[in-house]
């Protein structure tokens, strides 16, 4: 019993050192925020993140868990998986990218603007886009079960059109770039994705 509370809290307590880190990565950036910084902010000792995290680098690994975490992807994946119609599975992907970038972008905008110059962060920053070219690949291959991919659009085409037009950049060009409010900017990428990717 004592032991399940203590991992239960060595688990809280490493949830709050990336908490910390992402508050700290969004409103400072990546370079400028420093392990003893983080460590200050999620009122625990250096020492500690080190036990529960390894390294910055780490940190910033677990953070990829976090932003999914945040964002629901796990209790939005079965709306693409149960979707009944292709247009469902559609939206609903749209959708999962939404709740990324509208509840997470500021991190990950953080993490991105870094990577060019922090080498620790690319894998970091790999492992968000692998991720992401998984969830085309698993909204493609729904509509294609449901008999809703257009005829003419190879299923590899048609996952790379899903993801470049639900990446970050995208969603921070209409949102920032075009003052589009997030609805209409969901909106007006499903009409373009419907007509580019459904039969």
């Amino acid at each position: 019993m004592r032991v399940d509370r203590r991992e239960q809290m060595a688990h809280q307590t490493r949830r709050d050192i990336l908490a910390a880190a992402r508050r700290l990565f969004a409103e400072r950036g990546y370079t400028a925020t420093s392990i003893t910084d983080i460590a200050a902010e999620a009122g625990v000792a250096i020492q500690t993140i080190y036990a529960r995290l390894g390294s910055k680098r780490g940190m910033v690994l677990a953070l990829i868990d976090l932003i999914d975490e945040e964002a629901g992807v796990n209790h939005l994946i079965p709306g693409v998986m149960n979707a009944s119609t292709s247009h469902q599975a559609l939206r609903a992907g749209i959708g999962i990218s939404r709740a990324v970038q509208e509840r997470c972008g500021d991190v990950i905008e953080a993490l991105f603007t870094a990577a060019g110059a922090e080498p620790d962060l690319a894998e970091a920053v790999a492992e968000g886009q692998r991720r992401h070219r998984e969830g085309a690949r698993l909204v493609v291959g729904r509509i294609r079960e449901l008999g809703g991919l257009r005829g003419d659009v190879p299923p590899a085409h048609a996952q790379a059109v899903f993801s470049l037009s639900t990446t970050h950049e995208a969603w921070r060009e209409l949102t920032e770039g075009f003052h589009l409010g997030w609805d209409t900017a969901e909106a007006q990428l499903t009409d373009a994705l419907t007509r580019s990717l459904l039969a």
